[in-house]
């Protein structure tokens, strides 16, 4: 039996996200990655090889709007937390003709009827306080139990997580004493 809301395989290579480059950024491949979380759906991340972020999507198969839910998932997942606004979320639900014909046959012979609601993270970039460019970045290192996302200058030093930088000056205190 599967967890109320969970995305059926057929949904789930419906939803799978084409290929594409990183745009204004560096133009490498973008990488799709599937996120654990305790919502029932599935989560995934786009972002370049570098960690800019293209889009953050969560699908879920159910009769609920499941906005809420991801919202508090990811100010969990954010450094700050307010780095997520409502205003970078968008909800959208997904109907069989939209997601091509075996998905379309799938919906139209579920009972109950359910939707596929999708939710759109994007932070596009902004311009900091102090006037630098800021873009929306993630970190996957093993050290965190779920991804981190954080803004950063992309033309400064990649990768500067600041939840791997906390951990590590946590360590250095423990080493000095």
């Amino acid at each position: 039996m599967t967890r109320r809301g969970a995305i059926p395989a057929v949904l789930r290579r419906a939803l799978a996200s084409p290929g594409g480059t990183c745009y204004r950024h560096c133009g490498r491949p973008i990488r799709t990655r599937t996120v654990k979380s305790p919502l029932p759906g599935i989560w995934t991340v786009r972002a370049c090889p570098s960690g800019v972020v293209s889009v953050s999507t969560y699908a879920e198969w159910g009769t609920r709007d499941p906005t809420r839910a991801v919202q508090r998932m990811l100010r969990r997942w954010s450094v700050p937390p307010s780095l997520v606004r409502a205003r970078d979320l968008r909800a959208a639900t997904r109907h069989g003709p939209e997601l091509g014909p075996a998905a379309e046959r799938f919906l139209a012979r579920a009972r109950p009827r359910r939707n596929v609601h999708v939710v759109y993270w994007r932070v596009y970039p902004f311009q900091a306080r102090d006037g630098s460019e800021r873009r929306l970045f993630v970190c996957y290192r093993r050290k965190h139990p779920t991804p981190v996302f954080f803004s950063q200058d992309p033309k400064g030093a990649m990768g500067r997580c600041p939840a791997c930088a906390e951990r590590s000056t946590e360590l250095l205190g423990r080493g000095s004493r």
